[in-house]
């Protein structure tokens, strides 16, 4: 099935890294780009003819930018989507679970603890599918993928996931799992399934892993800062807790390479 790209895009510098990452990705894994702009109009504050000027030029942003690329590019094949709400909700409410769902944002930084307010993470966590997550960085000197694996019941679809981005690519993939100094041997076993995994999926690539005992979001910071891309699965299954884990999110908070949120679906947005 042919991947359809769903680009959050207000016309921001982040938004235009998300889709310039996008346009460079159709080359290897062809598919339909759809250019979402959400007007996020408060009625009860401004009154409901702000909130159709916002619509207005949001559907005028989307046009224009449209046009651009058509111009540039005749074979692309785009379109626009104009909404109103909230953000992460619309754009979660708009994508299938064989999307991919991508937003740019801003360079930050690594930071320590749980800073609340980012908008990927929140997009994240409510998305139903893959979800892309692009800075806006320097990419065209970078090589290699990275796997960030924690536990044995998401690192199957982690690494097939991984493995096909960079099978794509022609990419090399490393696994990376991050445990505590002393740890016993078998806190290595999600590493072990992520390796049969990814060798399963692509028996072709050159696969190398390794463990770090630094913090696990320092050690795929880290991993990932001269890579074309990091994939993580996402946070805890279970409604007591987060779906946003705390590792991903400090990575999200201060992301150095497009990140991939791969779903625990294995046939979820697997590149072929």
């Amino acid at each position: 099935m042919s991947v359809r790209y769903i680009i959050g895009f207000d016309g921001s510098s982040p938004s235009e890294a998300a889709l310039a990452w996008v346009i460079r990705r159709v080359r290897h894994e062809p598919g339909p780009i759809v250019l979402v702009h959400v007007a996020e109009g408060d009625s009860g504050a401004m009154g409901r003819a702000f909130e159709d000027a916002d619509m207005r030029e949001g559907a005028a942003l989307l046009s224009r930018r449209i046009d651009a690329l058509r111009h540039s590019d005749p074979d692309l094949d785009v379109e626009g989507l104009a909404l109103e709400g909230s953000v992460p909700w619309e754009l979660a409410r708009t994508v299938a679970p064989h999307d991919l769902l991508v937003v740019g944002t801003h360079k930050t930084g690594f930071l320590h603890g749980r800073v609340l307010g980012s908008r990927s993470v929140q997009i994240a966590a409510v998305a139903r599918c893959n979800v892309a997550v692009v800075p806006e960085t320097d990419l065209r000197f970078r090589s290699g993928v990275v796997a960030g694996i924690d536990r044995a019941e998401t690192a199957d679809a982690v690494a097939r996931t991984a493995a096909a981005e960079a099978a794509a690519r022609g990419d090399e993939l490393t696994l990376v799992q991050a445990v505590p100094a002393g740890a016993p041997v078998q806190d290595r076993a999600p590493l072990a399934v992520a390796m049969v995994a990814a060798r399963d999926a692509q028996p072709g690539l050159v696969i190398r892993s390794r463990i770090s005992t630094r913090p696990p979001a320092e050690a795929l910071l880290d991993s990932a800062r001269d890579k074309a891309l990091l994939v993580l699965g996402p946070g805890s299954n279970k409604p007591e807790r987060s779906p946003i884990g705390s590792v991903l999110h400090d990575v999200l908070l201060n992301v150095n390479a497009p990140v991939v949120v791969a779903r625990a679906s294995a046939d979820v947005n697997v590149v072929a």
